[in-house]
């Protein structure tokens, strides 16, 4: 059985794909999820706090994601691709046809600028560590860097990126450079 903020984090999703996170109020969350406004603000304290929930429990399950698929990966290629997917793609995937999707992609880092930022540090970290088992300290480029550059390069992408197509052969992009800079497969 779900619980109260679960209930909640849903029923808010629902909202801010339907009507934009701007545009849907706490009591709109409140009769979506069912219960009163005490009740949610007892959950929550605003909507903000409700969008950064959402937020964190992508990341959870993002990194378990990874865990779980990126040690199946023979080459940095396939490793790279897989986190961009699970990272990057997925998340645009699952928005983008949604009538406010764009909105929520463009203006994550206003709507909720902790959590945004917690979540791309995460994303970060996993292309670390995929990158720093391949990296060659003579090629004159930390690891640190490359998968700062590459993180964020996705935000401009998903930022101005209007296809699922073309988000795919921006990244498809990002990988081929990154692996050209590592000189492996």
């Amino acid at each position: 059985m779900e619980n109260k903020e679960q209930t909640i984090e849903e029923a808010a999703l629902r909202l801010f794909h339907r009507h934009g996170y701007t545009k849907v109020t706490m009591m709109d969350i409140a009769e979506a999820s069912g219960m009163s406004r005490p009740s949610l603000y007892s959950a929550f304290r605003n909507k903000e706090a409700i969008f950064a929930a959402l937020m964190e429990r992508h990341g959870e399950k993002s990194e378990r994601d990874t865990q779980e698929q990126v040690a199946r990966r023979k080459n940095l290629s396939d490793k790279l691709e897989c986190i961009f997917d699970i990272w990057i793609i997925q998340p645009f995937a699952s928005v983008i046809d949604s009538e406010n999707g764009a909105d929520l992609l463009a203006n994550t880092s206003t709507y909720a600028p902790e959590a945004a930022a917690d979540l791309y540090a995460r994303f970060e970290r996993q292309l670390v560590g995929v990158l720093k088992p391949e990296m060659s300290r003579k090629r004159g480029m930390a690891t640190q860097d490359l998968a700062h550059i590459l993180m964020m390069a996705t935000k401009g992408l998903k930022a101005s990126t209007a296809t699922l197509a073309e988000l795919r052969r921006m990244t498809d992009g990002l990988i081929a450079m990154a692996v050209a800079t590592v000189g492996k497969s």
